[in-house]
């Protein structure tokens, strides 16, 4: 359980009898919270929520907003905006989140459509405020996607995308290796973000699918790809789990991911640690994954284990790509 959702059960009395909206929920323990009704908005596909979606919906009783500090702090102003847009009548609005996440930071954004914080608790590293948001005309997802240019494509972007607004170093190795190899699809791009891998892909001729955890990055690679008039399918997954078909035959030739490293303020490998296991089981005989990862990490070892060849395609002094590739 996160510590934020600890700090939010310990507000028992003031959550009696109220209908909640939880907005960019990170925790599935927050739907037993204390409250007459919880409703979960989140971006994460491997939580069950009510409202899987970029933008969230306010019920028409709902008396209290709770917000889960984002960590982008343009998401944060995108759902203020967002749930300004969607009331009708000033509404308690709470925000919770860690004291070395940036929550002191991001009061000001909060103050601006909220008044003055109230702070009610404070716990396990972790801080809580209230105050009422107040009506405001409805936003659209237009008005908060950046726009950017990269070999000839123009990439879409929303607020709580990896590397939102530009082309990351990682993605920008991976690109330059892939570029002169001649790649089998049909492929998978994994942690797609905003797009830029699938789209160079599509363009390319071959037959593609890409996958995120986040529904903005999914809305964002819809957006690139219509942007260049370009096709692949888009799905909301958590790794493999959201393709269609389930444990059928494996349909991939090559999978390719920048997976992420960085959870918050800690190093995060367990995500690429299924990627690589579970690869096998979705690739082609003699199919390949693509990886890209910061130096210093044992990807090697872990690829070592599940693939007939590993190699370091190309690395410079912060990254290497990796090739792995599976018996003919």
């Amino acid at each position: 359980m996160e510590n934020t959702t600890r700090l939010l059960e310990r507000q028992q009395a003031l959550l009696a009898g109220r209908h909640a909206l939880i907005v960019d929920a990170d925790d599935a323990a927050l739907a037993h919270l204390p409250a007459a009704r919880i409703t979960l908005h989140g971006e994460l596909a491997s939580l069950p929520l009510d409202q899987a979606q970029v933008l969230p919906d306010v019920p028409a009783d709902t008396d209290l907003l709770i917000i889960i500090l984002p960590k982008s702090r343009e998401r944060l102003d995108l759902l203020l905006a967002a749930l300004a847009g969607s009331i009708t009548r000033p509404t308690e609005c709470w925000l919770v989140g860690p004291g070395k996440g940036g929550i002191r930071g991001a009061l000001k954004q909060f103050a601006a459509l909220c008044g003055e914080p109230e702070s009610l608790d404070s716990a396990r590293h972790c801080k809580l405020f209230r105050g009422t948001l107040s009506p405001h005309p409805p936003v659209t997802l237009d008005q908060f996607e950046r726009r950017w240019h990269c070999d000839g494509l123009t990439l879409c972007s929303l607020p709580g995308v990896f590397s939102h607004g530009r082309l990351d170093d990682g993605t920008a190795l991976l690109l330059d290796t892939l570029a002169d190899i001649t790649l089998h699809g049909p492929v998978l791009d994994i942690g797609c973000g905003a797009g830029i891998l699938t789209a160079q892909l599509a363009r390319r001729g071959l037959e593609v699918s890409a996958v995120d955890v986040s529904t903005s990055a999914v809305a964002a690679t819809e957006r690139s790809l219509a942007a260049n008039d370009l096709t692949a399918r888009v799905y909301h997954s958590d790794l493999y789990s959201g393709l269609p078909g389930g444990a059928g035959a494996p349909r991939f030739r090559t999978v390719i991911s920048n997976p992420p490293f960085h959870d918050g303020l800690a190093h995060h490998t367990g995500i690429t640690q299924r990627l690589i296991s579970e690869a096998p089981r979705h690739l082609q005989r003699g199919g390949s994954l693509w990886l890209v990862a910061n130096q210093g990490l044992p990807y090697g070892d872990w690829l070592a284990q599940h693939f007939a060849q590993v190699t370091v395609a190309q690395e410079n002094r912060r990254f290497r790509v990796w090739h792995a590739r599976l018996q003919n």
